[in-house]
C-alpha cells in the first residue's frame, strides 16, 4: 500500500513539473479516492511555490458539481482575506462568470481556472494544481462530457499556462472510448489497489532485518488483526502474542494496549465473552498510561459490549456511562450519540426508563443538531418506547407534535 501511495505521489510530482500535459486523468475505484487526494494534499505541503486547490464532492450533475465548487473556493477566498493582515493584499473578488448559477457549468468551471490562474505568475515557474476527486461519481457521462470541455480545443487558452487538472475518474474508463477521445494534452495515469496489497507489504516488512524491529511488531499487529478479520485465529494470536513479548519490553503503552484488545477481539470474534472480559480489562492499564483516548474509549466500549452480552445490564450502563464520558471530551458526536443510545438501552433492561429517557433524549437532541438522521430513527423508536413505558401521555403527545413534523 505504502510503495502504490508513494508511486502516485511519484507520478504527481511528475505531472506537476512536466509541461507537455494539461489535464491528468487518474481511474480508481470509490475506495481509492481517499489515497488520491491525500496524495495531492502531500504534494501541495511540499510545493510551497505553486497553489493547491483541491475538491471532493460527490458528482451527480455539472451543475451542482461546479456550484459545489465555487461555493467551496469562495469560503475560502472569504477565510483567507479575513486571515491576512492590513499590510498585505487580498484576494481578488471572484468573477461573476464563475459565481453566476445560471451561466453553463463548463463555462463557470473555465472562469474558476482563470481566476487561479491570475493568482499565479507562470513567468516565474509558478503552478496551479487543481484536482477534483469526487468520491462518488453518480453520472460518468456526464461527468467526463464537463472535463472534455478543459483541454485546448484547439487553441491554446491564456489560463493553461501554468494550469495543471487533476481528475478522479470511473476506475473502468477508456480514453479511447470516452468524451476525450480526441483531446489534447491529456495523459491516463490508473490507480489500483490490488486485493492483497497491504498484506503482501505487511508480511515484506515483517521478514526485512533492514527494517527497524518496532516497525516489524507494528506490522505484525496489523497482520494479526488481518488474520483476525479472515477468522484465521491461531496466527493472528501468534502474531499477537510475539508482538505483545517486545510491546512490553520496550514499554510501548499504546502499542501494549492495542495488542491486548486484538487477543480480547479474537475471544469475542470466537463467542468467548469470559475470555474477551479479561482481555479488554488488562488492556485498560497500558490504555490509560498511554493517554490515547482513542484506545481508551474503544477497549470501554468492547467492555460495555460484553456487559451487554452477558446480561450484565449495572455493569454495561456503568461501562456506557464512561464511553459518553470519553466521547463528550473527544468532541465525537455521533460516536457520543451511539453511547448514549445504548446506555439508554442497558437502562431499559434494567426497568430503569427514567434514566433511559434521559440517555435517549440526549441522543435525539445531538442527532437533531448536527444532522444525523441514520442515527436518529432508532433513537426516536426508543424513545417513544420509554415515554409509553412510563405512561408519559404529555411527552408522548409533544413528541409527536415535534418530532413527526
Amino acid at each position: 500500500m505504502r510503495k502504490l501511495f508513494t508511486q502516485l505521489l511519484g507520478a504527481f510530482r511528475q505531472f506537476l513539473k512536466q509541461r507537455d500535459n494539461l489535464l491528468m486523468l487518474v481511474p480508481c475505484e470509490d475506495g481509492e479516492v481517499a489515497l488520491f487526494l491525500k496524495a495531492l494534499r502531500d504534494l501541495d505541503r511540499e510545493s510551497s511555490g505553486d497553489l493547491f486547490l483541491l475538491f471532493a464532492d460527490d458528482f451527480q450533475a455539472p451543475d451542482t458539481f461546479v456550484n459545489n465548487i465555487a461555493q467551496a473556493v469562495q469560503k475560502e477566498c472569504e477565510l483567507t482575506n479575513e486571515a491576512t493582515g492590513q499590510a498585505v493584499a487580498k484576494l481578488p473578488p471572484l468573477p461573476a462568470d464563475f459565481l453566476d448559477s445560471a451561466n453553463r457549468p463548463a463555462a463557470r468551471l473555465e472562469a474558476g481556472l482563470s481566476y487561479a490562474h491570475h493568482l499565479i505568475e507562470p513567468r516565474r515557474g509558478q503552478h496551479f494544481l487543481w484536482g477534483m476527486g469526487p468520491g462518488k461519481i453518480g453520472n460518468p457521462t456526464n461527468y467526463l462530457e464537463l472535463l472534455a470541455q478543459l483541454p485546448p480545443n484547439p487553441e491554446i487558452r491564456p489560463w493553461m499556462r501554468g494550469a495543471r487538472i487533476v481528475a478522479r475518474v470511473p476506475a473502468d474508463f477508456q480514453l479511447e472510448s470516452s468524451p476525450l477521445a480526441a483531446a489534447r494534452r491529456v495523459q491516463v495515469k490508473p490507480f489500483t489497489i490490488p486485493p492483497h496489497a497491504q498484506e503482501e507489504e505487511l508480511l515484506a516488512a515483517t521478514d526485512d532485518p533492514n527494517v527497524p524491529v518496532a516497525d516489524r511488531m507494528q506490522a505484525e499487529v496489523q497482520l494479526g488483526y488481518l488474520d483476525c478479520a479472515h477468522s484465521r485465529f491461531d496466527k493472528a494470536i501468534e502474531r499477537f502474542l510475539k508482538a505483545l513479548a517486545f510491546f512490553q519490553w520496550a514499554g510501548i503503552s499504546v502499542m501494549e494496549g492495542l495488542v491486548i484488545c486484538g487477543l480480547g477481539d479474537i475471544a469475542r470474534r470466537q463467542g468467548n465473552w469470559k475470555e474477551a472480559q479479561h482481555w479488554y480489562a488488562c488492556a485498560v492499564v497500558p490504555a490509560a498510561k498511554s493517554g490515547n483516548p482513542i484506545l481508551m474509549s474503544t477497549i470501554v466500549q468492547h467492555l460495555a459490549t460484553v456487559a451487554f452480552q452477558e446480561k450484565r445490564f449495572h455493569d454495561a450502563e456503568e461501562r456506557y456511562g464512561e464511553l459518553v464520558t470519553l466521547k463528550r471530551a473527544m468532541i465525537d458526536e455521533e460516536g457520543l450519540t451511539e453511547a448514549l443510545d445504548w446506555q439508554g438501552l442497558s437502562q431499559e433492561e434494567l426497568q430503569a426508563y427514567d434514566r433511559a429517557i434521559v440517555s435517549w433524549e440526549e441522543a435525539a437532541l445531538i442527532c437533531k443538531a448536527f444532522e444525523m438522521k441514520h442515527r436518529l430513527a432508532p433513537v426516536l423508536t426508543h424513545l417513544r418506547r420509554g415515554y409509553e413505558a412510563l405512561e408519559m401521555r404529555e411527552e408522548l403527545q409533544a413528541f409527536d407534535t415535534e418530532w413527526n413534523s
